[in-house]
């Protein structure tokens, strides 16, 4: 197995130590900030608000973005897994166009269906708050993901490429006192991200690809979301991975990042313990061979030992798009996370909890 450290494709805008440590893969041991009250992302000017800087349990930050275009991202991504499939729908509007996209992968077959509708920016609302509803409909897609009292109701319709049709009917449970990960990532105050994670999330009903039906047991299947609102560099690179699900008497979920985070001082890593976040506030190591997706994936804690996890993929999406201005370029691979967390003196093994690993590079 090849460690990467993602030599090849290190983002332009890193100053050269950053790049350096990011290259030789040296990982970082640092304190964030903990937000406690709500606080506005950005300034009058609508730069970085040095305030918003840190991470907090519960999504605190409104993101008031404005201005610097074409360099505004912002995204609402839902995943729903369980043991046998995959399913997400992503609305997204990146200033210089905007869309809404899905999959569905079947992990027993790797059958996969996907479709988009593409257009220009500003054609829906995208909340500055996390808890929030969203909705479109065009180009052959009907989505609605809106807030029922503590829970999620989730409405899709769509055809794949092929012409299958996708349909969706989901609640999604989000238990009291359930906390996130929610962090600001300062690179400059004129660049900067501000993410919202959820996992570990129960959710049922049931996700329709053709005759094929994929039933959402809330025992066995999780929604995680990715919301995220900032303003990027033209160039990015980074690494996410998700473990959700049981491990013996623990509801797990675990988000871990890398490169995009790379001499902020601050990163998207943490765990959900039962519905408790404990932060991880080291940069963590990734090791893994991008062109041989298939082999195991591992992702360690160095210096906390928090966690030492190995993906064993069944499946990968590998998309790519190139539109000259705009590309987009990488692989997702799905499969069963081994290994072990440890929080707070207690070491968990984790033995098969779904969840996947990517590595993306974009020009946006």
């Amino acid at each position: 197995m090849r460690a990467r450290s993602g030599v090849s494709r290190l983002p332009d805008h890193l100053p050269i130590l950053d790049r350096r440590l990011a290259r030789d893969g040296c990982p970082s041991l640092y304190t964030e900030r903990e937000i406690t009250a709500a606080v506005d992302l950005c300034d009058a000017r609508g730069r970085l608000n040095p305030a918003a800087v840190g991470f907090s349990r519960k999504p605190l930050v409104r993101a008031n973005l404005s201005g610097h275009w074409p360099r505004k991202k912002k995204w609402n991504f839902w995943n729903w897994i369980g043991p046998d499939f995959v399913f997400s729908v992503t609305l997204a509007d990146i200033d210089l166009a905007s869309f809404c996209a899905f999959t569905l992968t079947d992990f027993s077959d790797g059958a996969h269906w996907s479709g988009a509708s593409y257009g220009r920016s500003g054609r829906f609302a995208l909340p500055e708050q996390v808890e929030a509803s969203v909705a479109f409909q065009g180009g052959g897609l009907e989505y609605a993901n809106r807030l029922d009292g503590a829970d999620l109701a989730v409405r899709f319709r769509g055809r794949a490429g092929a012409g299958t049709e996708i349909a969706a009917e989901l609640a999604v449970h989000r238990p009291p006192d359930h906390e996130s990960l929610n962090v600001v990532v300062p690179w400059t105050p004129s660049r900067f991200q501000c993410n919202s994670k959820h996992a570990a999330l129960p959710c049922e009903g049931e996700v329709r690809a053709g005759e094929r039906r994929y039933a959402l047991d809330p025992r066995t299947c999780f929604a995680v979301q990715d919301w995220g609102r900032g303003i990027w560099p033209y160039r990015s690179f980074w690494n996410w991975g998700v473990a959700t699900g049981w491990a013996d008497d623990v509801l797990l979920g675990v988000n871990f990042g890398a490169k995009w985070t790379t001499g902020t001082g601050s990163n998207e890593n943490g765990i959900l313990w039962n519905g408790r976040l404990h932060k991880i506030m080291e940069d963590l190591r990734w090791e893994y061979d991008a062109a041989e997706w298939r082999k195991p994936w591992r992702v360690v804690a160095p210096h906390s030992g928090a966690l030492d996890l190995v993906l064993d993929p069944l499946v990968a999406h590998t998309p790519s798009v190139n539109l000259g201005v705009l590309a987009s370029g990488g692989v997702c691979a799905f499969g069963r996370w081994h290994g072990h967390v440890r929080i707070e003196g207690r070491e968990l093994a984790v033995d098969g909890l779904v969840g996947w690993a990517e590595e993306f590079a974009h020009r946006w």
